[in-house]
C-alpha cells in the first residue's frame, strides 16, 4: 500500500502510456474516447496532490515544490499554447469541402469558420480525437518531469517495457492462432498486416523499435548499478548469481522486442531496429572492454560471437522454404519486405518525390498558413485537390495520412501550432547539453585508466541516455517517410522517454534520491 502511495503518480503515466498501446495504438476513437479523459483527469489530480517526495520531505513541501517549478518551468505555458490552440476549434467550426458539398455548393453557405483568422476545425468529434493524444503525451511528459524524482523516472520506464512484452506475447499469440484482426475485435481492413494490437505495421514497427531502445537504456543502467551495489545471499556464488539476473533481466525483453519490431513487416522500422542494434552493440562493446581484464575481454569476446551465431541462426532458420514459423504470410513477407528495399526508393519516400500527399499537404498548410485545418483536417482537404492522374493512384490504405509526420502537423495544426511541438520538444532536451558539458569536462579530472573510450562527447554521456537518444532520433527518421506519430501511443512514449531521461543523469547541484 505504502508502494502505490509513493508511486501513485508512476502508476498513473505507465498506465497512460499502456492503456494507449492496448487500445489499437490509440488510433480508434471509439475506444479513446470513452477511456482517456478520466484517466487523464485522475493523472492531473494526483500529479499536483500526490507526486513522489525527496527523502524527509513531507507531501504539502512535494506539492508546493512540483507547483512552484510547473509554473517556472517554460515547457509549462509552451505546452499550454498549445493546447489552447487545440480547444478553439470547438468553438469555431467550418464546413467541410466534401461533407458539406450540397450546402457550399447548392446553399450558397460559407464553408469558412465564424471566425477565419482563428483556428477551427472542419469536424469536432476528429478534432477531439486528436486533441486527447496531444493531451495524453503532454500531460504525461510534464508528469515525469516535475511530478517523478529520478527513481520514478527510470520506474515508469521498466513498467511500460514489461508492458510492452506481454504485448509483443500477445502478437506471437496471434500468429500461431492465425488471428485476422488487432485482439480479435473485427472490423479490420484485412489487407493490412497487423502484428499485436497495432493495426498499421509502420505505428507498431516504431513502437516496438522504441522499446527496444528503452530497454537496452534500461539494462546498460542496471549493469552500471549493479557495479557499485554487493549482491546478497547465503554464499559468495549465490550472490553472483542474483547480480547477474538483476543487472541482465532486460536483455529479454530487448530481445522479444527487436524480433516484434521485425515481425511488423514494416520495411522502416526494419531498417532502423537493425540499425539500432548494430549501434548499441558497438557502443556496449566499447564500453565494457574500456573496463575489463585481457581475460575477461576474451569471455566476452566469445559470449558475443555465440550470441551473433543464435541470431544468424535464427534468420537462416526463418528464412528458410522448409520452415513455416509463426505461418507462410510472415515468412514470406518478411522476404517480400526486406527485398524491396533500395537505396533510392528510401531517399524518394523520405523526399516525398512521386507522393501527391507531399504536394497536397503543401497546398493544404499554403491556405491554412498559421493554425492549419484543425485535427484530421487533412483528409477532408485532401480530395478537392487531388488530380486524375492522383485518382488513378489512390493510395487506399492509409490514405488518409501525409505519410510524412511534419507536413500533417503543418497541415493541421499550422506554422503556429508546429512551431509550439518543436519548441516543446527543443525545451525538453535542451538541459541536456549543460549535463552533457560537464560530464566532457569532468574527463579530464578522472585517471587515465577510468576514462571513457574515445569520441569522449560520445561516451562521456550515461549510456542509458544515448540509448534513448538514438531511439528517438529513429522515430524522427521514420516520421520523414511515414507516420508513426500519428498513433498517440507512439506519440506518448516518445515525449515520455525523453522527460524519463533525466532518470539515468547525475545530478549537479544535489541529489534528489
Amino acid at each position: 500500500m505504502w508502494f502505490l502511495y509513493d508511486n501513485i503518480v508512476v502508476v498513473l503515466v505507465a498506465a497512460v502510456c499502456c492503456v494507449l498501446a492496448w487500445l489499437f495504438g490509440g488510433i480508434v476513437a471509439s475506444a479513446l474516447l470513452p477511456t482517456m479523459p478520466w484517466l487523464l483527469a485522475i493523472l492531473f489530480e494526483m500529479m499536483l496532490c500526490f507526486p513522489q517526495r525527496h527523502s524527509g520531505e513531507t507531501t504539502f513541501d512535494a506539492r508546493e515544490r512540483v507547483w512552484r517549478h510547473l509554473k517556472r518551468d517554460p515547457l509549462t505555458w509552451v505546452v499550454a499554447a498549445f493546447l489552447l490552440l487545440l480547444l478553439v476549434p470547438f468553438v469555431n467550426k467550418g464546413l467541410c469541402p466534401c461533407c458539406d458539398y450540397p450546402a457550399i455548393n447548392f446553399d450558397g453557405a460559407s464553408q469558412a469558420p465564424p471566425v477565419p483568422f482563428a483556428p477551427y476545425c472542419v469536424d469536432r468529434m476528429e478534432h477531439l480525437n486528436v486533441t486527447l493524444w496531444f493531451f495524453s503525451a503532454f500531460l504525461a511528459m510534464l508528469a515525469v518531469k516535475h511530478a517523478l524524482l529520478k527513481r520514478g523516472k527510470r520506474l515508469v520506464l521498466e513498467m511500460i517495457v514489461w508492458n510492452g512484452l506481454a504485448l509483443s506475447a500477445l502478437g506471437m499469440v496471434q500468429q500461431i492462432a492465425g488471428a485476422e484482426s488487432p485482439l480479435w475485435s473485427g472490423g479490420w481492413d484485412r489487407t493490412a498486416y497487423f502484428f499485436s494490437t497495432f493495426g498499421y505495421p509502420n505505428m507498431g514497427g516504431d513502437y516496438f523499435t522504441t522499446l527496444f531502445g528503452i530497454s537496452v537504456a534500461v539494462w546498460r543502467w542496471k549493469v552500471e548499478a549493479g557495479r557499485t551495489h554487493s549482491g546478497h545471499g547465503d554464499s559468495k556464488a549465490q550472490a553472483n548469481h542474483q547480480r547477474f539476473w538483476r543487472r541482465h533481466l532486460m536483455l529479454v525483453p530487448a530481445v522479444v522486442f527487436f524480433f516484434s519490431a521485425m515481425m511488423t513487416l514494416s520495411r522502416a522500422s526494419i531498417m532502423l531496429v537493425t540499425a539500432l542494434a548494430i549501434l548499441y552493440f558497438i557502443h556496449a562493446v566499447a564500453s565494457f572492454l574500456a573496463r575489463m581484464s585481457r581475460a575477461k575481454r576474451v569471455k566476452a569476446a566469445a559470449a558475443n560471437l555465440i550470441l551473433l551465431v543464435l541470431i544468424a541462426t535464427f534468420f537462416l532458420v526463418f528464412l528458410s522454404n522448409r520452415d513455416r514459423m509463426l505461418g507462410e504470410d510472415l515468412r514470406s513477407g518478411f522476404i517480400r519486405e526486406v527485398s524491396t528495399l533500395d537505396g533510392r526508393g528510401i531517399l524518394d519516400r523520405m523526399s516525398g518525390k512521386g507522393q501527391y500527399h507531399v504536394r497536397i499537404a503543401f497546398q493544404v498548410w499554403k491556405d491554412n498558413l498559421l493554425f492549419g485545418c484543425g485535427g484530421w483536417g487533412y483528409k477532408h482537404f485532401c480530395v478537392p485537390k487531388m488530380t486524375d492522374e492522383d485518382f488513378a493512384n489512390i493510395q487506399a490504405v492509409g490514405g488518409v495520412n501525409v505519410h510524412n509526420d511534419y507536413l500533417q502537423f503543418l497541415a493541421e495544426h499550422g506554422l503556429v501550432g508546429f512551431s509550439l511541438i518543436v519548441a516543446a520538444f527543443l525545451m525538453l532536451i535542451w538541459p541536456l547539453g549543460r549535463v552533457w558539458r560537464a560530464l566532457v569536462d569532468a574527463v579530464r579530472f578522472t585517471k587515465p585508466k577510468e576514462q571513457p573510450p574515445k569520441p569522449i562527447a560520445v561516451f562521456a554521456l550515461p549510456a542509458p541516455v544515448f540509448c534513448i537518444l538514438a531511439a528517438v532520433t529513429a522515430t524522427l527518421i521514420h516520421s520523414l517517410a511515414d507516420c508513426p506519430l500519428r498513433s498517440p501511443a507512439v506519440l506518448t512514449l516518445f515525449f515520455v522517454s525523453l522527460a524519463a531521461m533525466d532518470g539515468f543523469l547525475p545530478q549537479l547541484k544535489k541529489s534528489d534520491e
